[in-house]
């Protein structure tokens, strides 16, 4: 009886193990017939593609493509553009830092990043010449390290910090944070399209009221961790993302995923999700955004202090608040007829939470919002790209103008 149930066993589990094998032979059929395709096309137009720019990396989603040299084009610019070979749009820099050297970590954005101009006249670049001309001597430098990436949210510039930023030896590390979609883009699902994978960034999801300070990575059709962080997700999500960046027969197949399940995200309803930043009224979706960005912000700091290196933040307003703001009284009346959901907005909300926040975590801040505004007014100079929506070579140096005077009026490059 003991022998014949054995036998039982033994051929059910021969039976399960060829099953799987069977599967796991044509998994890979499939998958190498799929590579003999030729590459798979952007899923659906679900995201922007940055193919030209930019690589798909296993931590933090994406990265300038190293050593790239080509062009950064759009109906205002045609701008040509050399990067690193870190993919950076800067200078190269050794990681060892010189012994008079004050180093500044810019860590950021698109805007940051600033490929729309050239590169000696970015932010970073101004800032640096800035901090050199009026404060240098021979006895001490300045050097400004441009870490940003287009489309990176306050999730993927802390993992690039904690794996690569930190070993630069800042003395500060200075966070420029986009109102206009920094928050969108630390919920999870947030990716561009490059080369026809879809590269999603890491997200950090809030827990019982805390911050899971490890990332976890998004995979299409898998419920992301959402107030509800179960191991169970976890192990799942971390074994399947491996198979979502590196498998085509993934990627043919995820657009499906993609439509069955839509990204919890806000400000759909408008059609611009920056304008429920502004609404008197928050979604769920923007209550948990600030929830997680505050975390991250809180996080950032902690891990930054805890290297013995200075951080701070600089917060950017988008181009539409800085029209808004020139509008005459008739203007506005206009605009709000024709977007009456508008009326009720408030351009200085996020902004001014965000400034209370920081402060209250002791963090130091600068608003270049408002500068901003008043600058337009006063001179009319052209901030921002109308159509890009990004800082010209006048923005750009104007921010490094606004970030140079608050650094030293806070003392955060002076001994």
């Amino acid at each position: 009886m003991i022998k014949s149930k054995n036998k039982r066993l033994q051929t059910t589990i021969t039976r399960l193990s060829l099953t799987l094998g069977g599967i796991l032979f044509g998994l890979v059929v499939l998958e190498i017939a799929v590579r003999l395709l030729p590459l798979p096309s952007p899923p659906g137009g679900f995201f922007m593609d940055f193919s030209r720019h930019y690589i798909c990396a296993p931590t933090t989603g994406w990265v300038g493509r190293p050593n790239y040299q080509g062009a950064n084009s759009g109906p205002e610019y045609d701008q040509p553009v050399r990067l690193n070979s870190k993919g950076m749009n800067d200078t190269e820099h050794a990681l060892q830092k010189k012994d008079n050297v004050f180093r500044i970590l810019l860590v950021g954005d698109s805007f940051t990043q600033a490929m729309q101009v050239d590169e000696s006249q970015t932010a970073h670049q101004q800032l640096e010449s800035l901090l050199n001309e009026r404060l240098g001597s021979p006895e001490r430098s300045f050097e400004v390290v441009n870490t940003g990436v287009s489309a990176w949210g306050t999730s993927q510039e802390l993992v690039y910090y904690r794996e690569h930023g930190r070993f630069y030896q800042p003395d500060l590390v200075l966070l420029l944070f986009f109102i206009g979609n920094d928050i969108e883009n630390n919920l999870p699902g947030h990716a561009i399209t490059l080369d026809g994978f879809n590269c999603f960034s890491p997200y950090f999801p809030m827990c019982d009221g805390k911050l899971k300070t490890d990332p976890w990575y998004y995979i299409p059709g898998v419920d992301p961790a959402w107030n509800s962080c179960s191991p169970a997700r976890k192990w799942l999500t971390s074994g399947l993302s491996y198979f979502q960046q590196n498998s085509y027969l993934f990627a043919k197949i995820e657009p499906l995923f993609l439509s069955l399940k839509k990204r919890r995200m806000y400000g759909q309803e408008y059609g611009w999700p920056l304008v429920e930043l502004y609404q008197p009224e928050e979604s769920e979706e923007v209550r948990y955004g600030w929830q997680v960005t505050e975390a991250l912000l809180s996080q950032f700091n902690s891990e930054v202090s805890a290297d013995g290196t200075d951080f701070g933040t600089a917060l950017i307003g988008p181009v539409q608040v800085i029209e808004l703001s020139q509008y005459t009284e008739a203007q506005l009346q206009t605009f709000y007829q024709a977007e009456p959901y508008l009326a009720g907005a408030d351009i200085n909300q996020p902004n001014r939470r965000l400034v209370s926040f920081l402060q209250s975590q002791n963090i130091p801040v600068v608003d270049l919002q408002q500068p901003m505004i008043d600058y337009t007014g006063a001179t009319g100079a052209q901030l921002y790209f109308p159509l890009d929506g990004h800082w010209t070579a006048e923005g750009n140096r104007l921010a490094a103008e606004l970030i140079f005077g608050w650094l030293v009026e806070n003392n955060l490059v002076t001994d």
